[in-house]
């Protein structure tokens, strides 16, 4: 049987793994098509109900928000169907804008993944506000057109407008707003120009509090989820600025960060996917938002406000990267010759949750993964391998562990004798387990700093099997285990709940759990069973690990089982090879 102190070190393993997910589930917590896919302008023509008239001059407090359209008819509605080799998109004439943007080569529910995650179908993403992010979207009617240039593929929404006067006196200002999506086969990233003209040749008079418009992206970014909850799905918001790169710290209770410094770039990630806002050169308010809206608890929104404009004529260009956070695709920016932007040094790829020391043994971990994926294409049976070669390659150190764990086992009745004679003298207690430790060779602390040296493996497994991309989709035992990314399912009674638990019932976390009692049983002395120190310790710490775990990856569960396998396996020749020598 195990003495308090060994039973204490494990605790504080138990602790550690626990402080390790928390700590870094808070601060780091296909092929292509053959033929590239053509443009498509569908051109239908659909009619709304009637929405929110336009404000005229007569009845504006702010003539940012009087921007009148020149035609005299405001009643049409457009949706334009374009798509390339990787996103089909559905542009909207209202505000120029999109509603959605799916990504082919991504499936989510068996579906393109859609990375516009809204509750309303009439919101729309790329909206200007005439004004900082809290002004009113400009909702006015574009004129539209889908054309390519070289390699570019272009879909232009221009529209001619009336200013008001301002204070009420001078004449109308007429400016043209154009707003150009440019896009390039195979790429993840798009090119957004928007150019406002004064025709008048005058500077463009738009200013409102130092602002003259802002483009924003929200409400959320897909794909879609249940719950941010940071061990499955969650949202990060990360900048690189001066080089340096930054995860910003939201607000508890929801609001906005406003960042007046230049950035190269801002992100929304999630735990598979990301977008990427590149502003151009000027010095724009970088505002991000984890506000409730739409329906969300928590939103995820992006903000670009453009200083005021000096001149009759302003060109602002920005792009957006909206795809998978993988590396091979995050890297292609930082090399000219490998997108068709031909844009370099990008480091998109630091968009990449951290990794900080162990990303170093995280890299190697993944290589022996891929490695055993390409002897067997099944990322499960690769888990299972890579678990087989770290469990081989840490012998020496779970060697040790068991073998002085055994030895406690052992000693536990001499151990007993000591703590029954010398119960109300502390002191010479622990000076004769000292000396029983000693005479015996054995180390309290044995079973369990080997387990502690051990953690680092463990956290980069944890990263690794937590974000590694291309475990995304992919499956294990049909219909068990399809997707090695989130948690395994055998049964749902979802509209019920059980609380913590939820709708699904969960074999891979029981099995984990299961095989975590046997383990320990193998460990115990004859008679240990009802000693109620080692009872909390076989059965007390395996349950904390299934509430902590019950919805973790399937990936990392079946590592954890694997492993406790292999472990036992272990400990069974271990135990043989003791009784022989006991015998002997």
């Amino acid at each position: 049987m195990l003495d308090r102190n060994t039973i204490y070190a494990l605790i504080l393993s138990v602790l550690v793994i626990s402080g390790g997910f928390y700590i870094q589930q808070r601060l780091f917590p296909s092929p292509e098509r053959a033929a590239a896919a053509g443009i498509v302008d569908a051109g239908r023509i659909e009619m709304e109900p009637a929405v929110t008239p336009m404000i005229t001059p007569s009845e504006a407090t702010d003539p940012l928000s009087a921007i009148t359209d020149r035609a005299v008819d405001f009643d049409y509605y457009r949706e334009i169907f374009f798509e390339t080799e990787v996103f089909d998109i559905v542009f909207s004439n209202r505000g120029g804008t999109i509603k959605s943007i799916r990504l082919k080569e991504h499936l989510d529910g068996g579906e393109m993944l859609e990375m516009l995650n809204k509750n309303t179908a009439s919101l729309t993403a790329f909206n200007l506000y005439m004004g900082d992010f809290n002004a009113p979207p400009l909702n006015i009617y574009f004129d539209s057109r889908v054309f390519s240039q070289g390699d570019s593929r272009i879909v232009e929404f221009t529209k001619d407008v009336d200013l008001p006067p301002r204070m009420g006196f001078g004449e109308t200002t007429p400016l043209t707003i154009t707003k150009r999506y440019v896009f390039k086969p195979f790429d993840y990233l798009m090119e957004l120009q928007v150019q406002i003209t004064n025709r008048n040749n005058f500077p463009i008079p738009l200013n409102s509090d130092g602002f003259a418009y802002t483009l924003g992206f929200g409400p959320q970014i897909g794909p879609t989820f249940e719950r941010l909850d940071r061990l499955g799905e969650f949202r990060r918001f990360t900048v690189l600025a001066d080089g340096r790169r930054r995860n910003v710290r939201m607000p508890r209770g929801r609001g906005e960060v406003e960042l007046t410094e230049r950035i190269s770039w801002a992100a929304i990630s999630g735990r598979y996917f990301t977008l990427i806002g590149i502003p151009d050169a000027t010095s724009y308010t970088t505002v991000l938002s984890n506000s409730s809206v739409d329906g969300f608890e928590e939103g995820a929104r992006l903000f670009f406000s453009r200083p005021v404009i000096g001149s009759s004529n302003s060109l602002d260009i920005f792009r957006f990267y909206i795809g998978p956070k993988s590396p091979e695709h995050l890297r292609a920016y930082n090399y000219p010759d490998r997108n068709g932007f031909r844009m370099a040094g990008l480091d998109l790829d630091r968009a990449l949750d951290s990794r900080y020391m162990l990303g170093w043994l995280q890299d190697i971990l993944k290589a022996l993964l891929n490695i055993f994926y390409g002897m067997i294409p099944n990322y499960g049976i690769a888990i299972i391998l890579l678990t087989l070669v770290i469990r081989i390659l840490l012998i020496p150190l779970t060697h040790k562990s068991y073998i002085a764990s055994t030895r406690m086992a052992g000693l536990s009745p001499k151990m007993n004798e000591i703590r029954e004679k010398y119960k109300h003298n502390p002191q010479k207690m622990n000076q004769e387990m000292g000396a029983l430790y000693k005479k015996s060779g054995v180390n309290p602390l044995g079973g369990c700093l080997p387990l502690l040296l051990q953690m680092p493996i463990f956290f980069a497994l944890y990263g690794l099997l937590s974000s590694h991309f291309e475990l995304r989709g992919a499956g294990f035992i049909s219909p068990w285990i399809t997707d090695l990314s989130v948690a395994d399912s055998i049964f749902n009674f979802a509209p019920g709940s059980v609380p913590i638990f939820g709708s699904d019932i969960r074999l891979l976390p029981i099995l984990m759990v299961f095989s975590q009692i046997f383990s320990t049983k193998l460990m115990q002395a004859p008679g240990a069973a009802n000693n109620p120190q080692m009872k909390m310790m076989t059965y007390m710490l395996p349950l904390i690990f299934l509430f902590f775990l019950y919805d973790a990856p399937s990936g990392l569960l079946l590592y954890w089982t694997a492993s406790n396998v292999l472990g036992i396996a272990q400990q069974v020749i271990v135990n043989r090879i003791m009784k022989k020598k006991k015998s002997a």
